[in-house]
């Protein structure tokens, strides 16, 4: 069952035990802690996601998710635009005790009352994979910035003498 209109909450089990599956788009402008860090709130995030059940009877979804999203550029404090093309292979748990006895290839998600709400699923997986920091291309960002955030400008434009010279003038007598 592939369709373009994404449910707001879905049982992961109920997905898994009939090996269901979804796609479609989530604008992200209805993602609110990423928006903060971004850019730009403009465009999609696409989710494609397989559920089964292994054979350890554990409730699991792969899949893929992919975004452009615009980050700030840390020299000029302007957009980046930053494509992510995400493989998800997650693992649908109760609680964190679940969580830490589930295989290393999957990431854990945690239910609540049995349920998952999409957006925040995929919104923390975006976070996750966004970029510690971002810049431009140094040909990409603002000229005048550049100049400021060159590590050669930094550097002192005349040597000061050392004051502890006089000292070592002291200890030679």
């Amino acid at each position: 069952m592939l369709n373009d209109s994404l449910p707001k909450y879905f049982d992961p089990r109920k997905y898994a035990n009939h090996e269901s599956a979804f796609e479609g788009y989530i604008p992200l402008n209805q993602f609110k802690e990423l928006c903060a860090i971004l850019a730009s709130d403009e465009g999609n995030a696409f989710i494609h996601l397989d559920f089964r059940v292994d054979e350890d009877k554990r409730y699991i979804a792969s899949g893929s998710l992919s975004a452009q999203v615009q980050v700030v550029c840390q020299r000029c404090m302007g957009a980046v635009p930053y494509d992510l093309a995400l493989d998800l292979a997650l693992g649908f748990v109760y609680d964190e005790d679940h969580a830490k006895k589930l295989p290393k290839d999957y990431d854990p998600v945690v239910m609540t009352d049995g349920e998952v709400i999409l957006a925040d699923m995929v919104e923390q997986e975006i976070i996750l994979a966004l970029p510690i920091v971002a810049y431009h291309e140094e040909s990409g960002c603002n000229p005048t910035a550049v100049k400021y955030a060159s590590s050669t400008d930094d550097a002192p434009d005349d040597e000061k003498p050392n004051p502890f010279s006089i000292l070592a003038q002291l200890k030679a007598k």
